[in-house]
């Protein structure tokens, strides 16, 4: 892992990790060129280092806090949603009536995901370990599997009638890749959030 930081993101000591990548709160400065963002304005944020009193953002990387919504719970909603909007969206075109499967479905980004894919109309299969089953349950999942063995490929393609899904969205690794591609039907779309044992072009 360390190899990763140091050659993917240029980090070679543990004090260069700035903690804190979103945020929300009051903007109390706006730079001379900035238009539609004020002073005063509740907002949510993307931001490196963002464990801090202030930070400094890119109006481009902020948008509007819904009132609804308390400053801490605002805070966890742009990176989750960003992903997986970003994922299901504009790269994999989620709409009504595909099967989609959902890795680590009671996750920040597996709950974002869940909700924009019950929204687009799309059937939902998703992995959890069984103590969060309930609470996803509760959220309307069906279809559930375990997140810790390898069945939910072989109960997935009973399920489906050997059709499997058409969109799968994965963040697990290791012998999770083949199963994964195991379950994915002709021309479906697969999306990987994993920065471990990605499988290569020829894989």
């Amino acid at each position: 892992l360390a190899d990763y930081y140091a050659q993917s993101l240029g980090i070679t000591d543990a004090r260069e990790v700035l903690l804190g990548f979103e945020c929300a709160g009051t903007v109390v400065a706006v730079g001379s060129e900035v238009t539609g963002v004020a002073v005063g304005d509740a907002v949510m944020a993307l931001a490196d280092g963002s464990l801090a009193s202030h930070v400094t953002v890119s109006a481009r990387h902020l948008l509007p806090k819904p009132a609804s919504l308390s400053f801490e719970e605002a805070a966890t909603l742009p990176v989750a949603f960003l992903t997986a909007w970003y994922g299901l969206q504009q790269l994999a075109a989620l709409k009504a009536g595909d099967r989609i499967l959902i890795h680590a479905t009671a996750g920040g980004v597996g709950q974002a995901a869940l909700q924009l894919a019950q929204q687009a109309g799309a059937e939902v299969f998703g992995t959890a370990s069984p103590n969060k089953w309930a609470q996803l349950q509760a959220l309307g999942v069906t279809h559930l599997f375990n997140s810790r063995t390898l069945d939910f490929a072989d109960e997935i393609m009973a399920r489906t009638h050997g059709q499997g899904v058409n969109l799968l969205l994965n963040s697990l690794s290791g012998d999770f890749n083949a199963k994964n591609f195991a379950v994915l039907a002709q021309q479906g779309r697969m999306l990987e959030q994993g920065k471990l044992g990605i499988w290569a072009a020829q894989q």
